[in-house]
């Protein structure tokens, strides 16, 4: 049976779809005692459940935001999500989530859909922060969080990636090590990546990609185990050195690991490392991982924060980039 609306209550009552949204919203005072009666039995008998979204609008006071993620998997995405959820509780705001699955051509067809089911904003998490789409979203009712596009369209949210990352490398470079190297998925042109690693490069000063080693996506790939060739080249090849490294992320630090536990590598002994990102389990690894701490939560509230200003028309600004601070976390890792 096809989903009733407004209108097929209004028919079965014989009054008008202004009486059944009056009725809806609790305005009784031009209604007689028989009608509401009426109405209340059709819909009660019909199971009648009217679309939230579609009453909000009728008054003018839409309680629905869009949300676009380029990765639910990735474990920086669930901490931002908690932080837009926290804050939509908070502004009586109800969430429609969607997820691009690292697909350029997904979150177009997200940020779509959204937009055809009249949300009163967006946040958006995005794959390609220089995609076409973001051409079509008006900075009024829109947020952009972690990944920048290359000209600033959009009021975005994100953390200090280039002076964080250099503020570390400084830290290793002043336990002597004096041979470090960046890890980091391919780049991609995705803004993360590229900001840490300049601030990897403003730390070192390194004038060539010599100090750049590139994880593959894929762990049982040609390209890993030519990642993991390049590893013993450097470990063999270190010399005097004493050899670090600094991960761009939590999931590439796992992989580094991983190939030097195959090579029969350990921290700190053979080697110092450090990532960016924080989690849990990084205090009970043995010893524990040095890193940079990112509010991943506060990315979250503040997006929400600054998009129930644009809804409210009290921030249509021109678009700005706010940076979320990060704290240096040192432990023994190198």
């Amino acid at each position: 049976m096809e989903k009733l609306t407004i209108r097929d209550i209004a028919n079965m009552a014989h009054v008008s779809t202004a009486t059944v949204s009056n009725y809806l919203n609790g305005n009784y005072d031009r209604m007689s005692l028989t009608t509401r009666r009426r109405l209340a039995e059709i819909i009660s008998n019909t199971n009648y459940h009217p679309n939230s979204i579609a009453r909000n609008l009728a008054k003018n006071e839409n309680k629905t935001i869009g949300v676009s993620i380029a990765d639910i998997t990735n474990p920086f995405t669930s901490q931002v999500l908690s932080g837009i959820y926290e804050q939509c509780d908070n502004y009586n705001y109800r969430v429609l989530f969607t997820n691009a699955n690292n697909s350029e051509q997904k979150e177009m067809e997200n940020i779509t859909r959204l937009q055809t089911e009249g949300v009163a904003g967006i946040i958006v998490d995005p794959v390609n922060p220089d995609s076409p789409i973001y051409q079509s979203l008006s900075n009024d009712n829109t947020v952009m969080v972690d990944r920048q596009s290359t000209q600033l369209i959009i009021d975005t949210v994100a953390t200090d990636n280039v002076n964080s990352v250099q503020k570390l490398i400084n830290q290793m470079q002043a336990k002597d090590y004096n041979n470090i190297y960046f890890v980091t998925w391919p780049f991609q042109n995705i803004s993360t990546r590229n900001q840490r690693y300049q601030g990897f490069i403003k730390a070192t000063k390194y004038s060539t990609l010599n100090h750049l080693v590139t994880v593959p996506h894929h762990g049982k790939s040609v390209e890993y185990q030519q990642f993991k060739q390049n590893l013993a080249t450097i470990m063999t090849q270190k010399g005097d050195d004493k050899i670090g490294f600094f991960c761009m992320n939590a999931r590439v630090f796992l992989r580094l690991v991983q190939a030097m536990q195959q090579l029969h590598f350990s921290y700190p002994q053979d080697y110092g490392v450090a990532t960016y990102e924080e989690f849990d389990w990084m205090k009970v690894m043995t010893p524990p991982i040095s890193c940079i701490r990112q509010d991943s939560f506060s990315i979250g509230t503040i997006a929400m924060d600054i998009l129930q200003q644009k809804i409210s028309k009290k921030n249509l600004t021109q678009p700005q980039l706010k940076l979320i601070p990060t704290q240096q976390i040192l432990r023994q890792s190198f």
